[in-house]
């Protein structure tokens, strides 16, 4: 069952981001089949890990490219080797159609070359042609498993200067994220953000997952307030709560948030039946489209593709 949505607030902006959102994929194998089940043109982002290597997340987004999707390569510093190989990288992208990056620190323990994290390696870009168009980067309102507060805000800050827009972390609570949003745009305006959301998953599989990824207070509030156990689809998780509790805010034009990132964990099929359904709930809220020039209504919002 969904919560109940806000009566009194319009969800335009947010149910236009449901309607046409970011996918995070994880380049591994049925990628493909997964990315097969999605509109041709979705935007799709491709994870990089030094379990998988950054050539995995390259091969990957070439193919998605090629299959016509918007693919946004994540690019992982540690495993960027120098600036030569930087170099080829966004080369390759060019050659490929692709024109935005999301930038990383990466998980590896030690950098295999010269770039010891994100800032690092967006510096090097910025002096290298060709430059992506625009570069996401990571925020995160629950703060990092092995960084302190004020190192990732010192970072956070340096790394703005490079990029074109954020990218959350999942987070599970919705109050956390808001107060989050909130504090962010009480500093002026700064650089709008996709919105990470979990995907639908078995609920101790997310738990698990939450705890590896270091979100384990989020996960933690969410399972005291009964709230992963209390949103099931077919047993499980869905992330009812987040949306509606983050709709109205997509209005708010002091808070920039643009977009719902939608960590599939490469699940696709449950989490389109779980957006229709979203999409279904939060229509009656929204506002009709105005009739444009030629007695037309807009079309900006997208159509939910399942049948």
């Amino acid at each position: 069952m969904s919560a109940v949505a806000p009566m009194t607030q319009s969800l335009d902006a947010g149910y236009a981001a449901l309607a046409a959102p970011r996918w995070e994929l994880i380049p591994i194998r049925g990628m493909l089949e997964q990315a097969g089940l999605l509109p041709r043109g979705s935007a799709i982002t491709v994870t990089c890990s030094p379990k998988h290597g950054i050539e995995r997340t390259l091969e990957s987004a070439e193919l998605l490219a090629g299959m016509g999707h918007l693919v946004v390569p994540h690019l992982a510093a540690r495993l960027v080797q120098d600036r030569h190989h930087l170099q080829a990288i966004l080369e390759r992208l060019q050659a490929a159609g692709m024109d935005e990056v999301f930038v990383i620190g990466g998980d590896a323990p030690r950098p295999v070359g010269e770039f010891a994290g994100g800032h690092e390696l967006l510096q090097a870009m910025a002096e290298l042609e060709p430059r992506p168009a625009r570069v996401g980067i990571p925020a995160y309102p629950e703060g990092h498993a092995l960084i302190d507060a004020a190192t990732l805000e010192q970072a956070m800050q340096a790394k703005a200067a490079f990029a074109s827009y954020l990218v959350t972390q999942i987070c599970f609570d919705p109050d956390q994220i808001i107060e989050w949003l909130r504090d962010m745009a009480g500093r002026g305006p700064g650089l709008p953000v996709h919105v990470g959301l979990p995907g639908v998953m078995e609920p101790r599989r997310l738990l698990g997952l939450a705890m590896r990824i270091g979100i384990g207070n989020s996960a933690k509030v969410l399972r005291r307030s009964n709230g992963l156990f209390g949103h099931l689809l077919g047993g499980e998780y869905t992330p009812d709560d987040l949306v509606w509790r983050l709709a109205p805010l997509f209005e708010d034009p002091t808070v920039r948030l643009v977009n719902f990132h939608l960590n599939t964990f490469n699940q696709i099929e449950p989490l389109q039946r779980w957006r229709h359904r979203m999409l279904e709930a939060m229509a009656p809220y929204c506002q009709p489209a105005e009739p444009d020039e030629e007695g037309g209504f807009s079309t900006d919002y997208g159509q939910p593709d399942l049948a």
